[in-house]
């Protein structure tokens, strides 16, 4: 499988790495994954490693996940998501699916280095869901 997830329980952090080539389904089905982790609980941050990918998610494949993960919020609300990548391709598309986020209460950012990712989901929640 393309995505690989474990579950830093103690951290309160998701590690997804994703590599070569991946699906819609494959997405949908690693989102799944860690929604039925029993270790997984609401708010924990998500890093996820996509430097080792082929092609970057498709417009289709981020307005998917999106919509799945609306569907899902209830179990991401209060998530703080950082991806790394290293191709522009890659990086324009995670942002795209940013932008598709933004009525869901999940927060994803896109970052060139392990380093600015970390820095970032430690630092503070900017709720922009007030209320």
């Amino acid at each position: 499988m393309p995505i690989k997830i474990w579950i830093e329980k103690d951290q309160k952090r998701v590690r997804v790495v994703v590599t070569g080539t991946f699906s819609t389904d494959d997405i949908f089905q690693a989102i799944d994954r860690i929604r039925d982790d029993p270790d997984f609980e609401s708010g924990f941050a998500i890093l996820s490693d996509h430097t080792g990918i082929d092609t970057a998610i498709t417009p289709t494949q981020a307005q998917s996940t999106a919509a799945h993960i609306e569907q899902l919020s209830r179990h991401f609300a209060g998530a703080k998501w950082a991806v790394v990548t290293q191709k522009d391709a890659s990086y324009g598309m995670m942002r795209m699916l940013s932008v598709y986020l933004e009525t869901v209460p999940v927060y994803l950012q896109v970052f060139r280095s392990f380093e600015e990712a970390e820095d970032w989901l430690a630092g503070p929640w900017r709720n922009r869901f007030p209320g």
